[in-house]
């Protein structure tokens, strides 16, 4: 008997560095396999559970991703978002 477990990859943020980034993925990529990042950025996919995800420091969002993915989606830049209140 299996127990599935089912992830989105579209909701997969790969840590680097103390930051959080958004890429293009379509399957889970198996350990080792090395990613790359909308603005660009690379490296090994390896998996730690969430928990693990702060332990060391609260990840920071990459600007560049966030920029490219808002664009992407049609999303206003959060800066224009705030400054129209």
């Amino acid at each position: 008997m299996t127990a599935a477990i089912y992830i989105d990859p579209l909701a997969i943020h790969p840590v680097i560095d103390g930051e959080w980034h958004r890429t293009r993925l379509t399957e889970i990529p198996v350990p080792g396999q090395v990613i790359t990042m909308l603005c660009g950025a690379s490296g090994a996919a390896v998996f730690e559970l969430a928990g693990e995800r702060r332990r060391r420091q609260i990840p920071r969002q990459c600007e560049r991703c966030d920029a490219i993915y808002r664009h992407e989606q049609g999303i206003p830049p959060w800066q224009d978002r705030i400054s129209r209140r």
